[in-house]
């Protein structure tokens, strides 16, 4: 996992690749620029017990905050019971278990980019304040 501000985007592209070219599709506002599938995301945060893990096994998740505040709680997979495959055949599965792990604050201005086979929960409330977000989840193949 990565957490870092959104300038700084660029700076990993020997450790995540295709991170300069979704950092200046970003900056444009063009989800269409990046050479990525890029899902563009706004919800409410949730109640820990409307939550899930999930896991994916070849993408990069790298999730580039727009507007307002999340947490996202990450932990080894390991840790987790398998579930079932993602929706549409897409990347990964969910994984049950109780909410745990380090607990990552994405806001506004910054990125967090979580790896294969790190299994992350989205949509906490940040202090357990109701809020929301709005950002890109860009999935970079690896």
């Amino acid at each position: 996992m990565i957490l870092d501000r959104i300038e700084r985007l660029p700076l990993y592209e020997a450790v995540l690749p295709g991170a300069k070219a979704a950092a200046e599709a970003f900056a444009a506002g063009k989800a269409e620029a990046a050479p990525f599938e890029v899902r563009e995301k706004a919800y409410a945060a949730k109640a820990d017990d409307k939550r899930r893990y999930e896991v994916h096994d070849h993408t990069v998740d790298l999730m580039i905050a727009k507007g307002g505040c999340e947490v996202i709680h990450i932990c080894p997979q390991e840790e987790l019971t398998p579930a079932e495959p993602l929706a549409n055949g897409a990347d990964g599965r969910k994984m049950d278990g109780e909410v745990h792990g380090t607990a990552v604050l994405l806001q506004e201005g910054w990125f967090c980019a979580i790896y294969p086979g790190e299994a992350h929960m989205v949509a906490g409330k940040p202090g357990g304040r109701e809020s929301a977000v709005e950002k890109w989840v860009v999935k970079l193949p690896c």
